[in-house]
């Protein structure tokens, strides 16, 4: 036996495995104290998504029916604009109003062309006009300058049709636009419209506008003028349809047949003329889709005639507001 006051023999650790126990201990204090994982294994937080800053365009609702778009304007009438964010800032913020249009570079100008959200607001208005006619007019924001770039992701407006010419008219009324559709019309193209049951809205529209571009998928004729009806139509059958006179100035349309001249249209407020109207197959009336037994828009040529100026005047025999171009 050892005397007590020997001293103690060193022990080595007990080993598991062939490693020592301390690390064991250690692994389980690191885990305590939530040293075990990695700073890099974290989740990262989602970035902050950008504010969405969106421009609408409108005009004041005059009693129409039918497809009325939201912007109902010749060039120079007063258009209200209005500019939302997602989110506000926390300085006031200018924006440019930038203008495409359909068919290429535009020809006219917004006026004004921008517009000012004050700070911590997410939305502000303005009245615009636009000074061409032009089918397609979109208005885009940007912003541009000096100063700290501002991110953000920018909607534009719905594309509208600024108009040459735009008549109202009043229910009851059942011809509309001949006195001022006549020989003298500088338009290339206008339209009169023959209502015997009149319509049923509290009003109409007839307008002229800019060339379409495209024409039963192909482009339209050069010069050729947009005549848009809009109101809502009841009681109009394909033995008894509403008319509406296309004429086409005999600078345009004074060669060839009459039947040598075409309607194309569309029942859309805003686009191309994706329809070719056929022929009538009896005078005064529309045509009847045999499949499904509706009116089918068509040119009565046996109707349509050329005037004593020589202009053109092509008859086309219609139940629903139209959108189209003769020529």
């Amino acid at each position: 036996m050892s005397s007590p006051s020997s001293p103690l023999t060193a022990r080595p650790f007990a080993r598991i495995g062939g490693r020592s126990r301390i690390v064991g201990w250690v692994i389980c204090a690191l885990a305590a104290v939530g040293l075990t994982a990695s700073p890099a294994m974290a989740a990262k937080p989602e970035p902050t998504p950008l504010p969405v800053v969106t421009v609408s365009v409108s005009t004041p609702d005059v009693g129409l029916g039918g497809a009325v778009p939201a912007v109902l304007a010749r060039a120079g009438d007063p258009i209200a604009l209005t500019l939302t964010s997602s989110q506000a800032f926390n300085q006031a913020v200018t924006f440019n109003l930038d203008v495409s249009v359909a068919d290429g570079s535009p020809d006219g100008v917004l006026s004004p062309n921008q517009v000012t959200l004050p700070a911590d607001a997410l939305s502000v208005g303005a009245t615009v006009s636009y000074s061409a006619v032009e089918n397609g007019v979109t208005i885009t924001p940007s912003v541009g300058g000096k100063g700290k770039p501002l991110s953000f992701t920018p909607t534009s407006s719905s594309p509208f049709d600024s108009l040459r010419t735009l008549q109202l008219a009043d229910k009851g009324t059942t011809l509309f636009g001949a006195d001022t559709c006549t020989t003298t019309t500088p338009e290339t193209n206008c339209g009169i419209a023959m209502l015997p049951l009149s319509f049923a809205s509290d009003r109409a529209a007839l307008s002229t506008g800019a060339t379409a571009d495209q024409c039963a998928g192909s482009p339209c004729k050069a010069g050729s003028t947009v005549v848009q009806f809009i109101a809502a139509l009841e009681g109009y059958t394909a033995q008894a349809p509403a008319t509406l006179i296309f004429r086409c100035d005999k600078t345009q349309c004074g060669n060839g047949g009459v039947n040598a001249f075409k309607v194309y249209y569309t029942y859309s407020s805003s686009g191309p003329l994706e329809t070719q109207a056929p022929a009538c197959l009896l005078k005064g009336q529309a045509n009847v889709d045999p499949a499904t037994g509706e009116p089918v828009a068509c040119v009565d040529y046996v109707n349509s005639k050329r005037d004593n100026a020589g202009d053109t005047l092509l008859y086309f025999n219609f139940t629903h507001d139209v959108r189209g171009s003769g020529f």
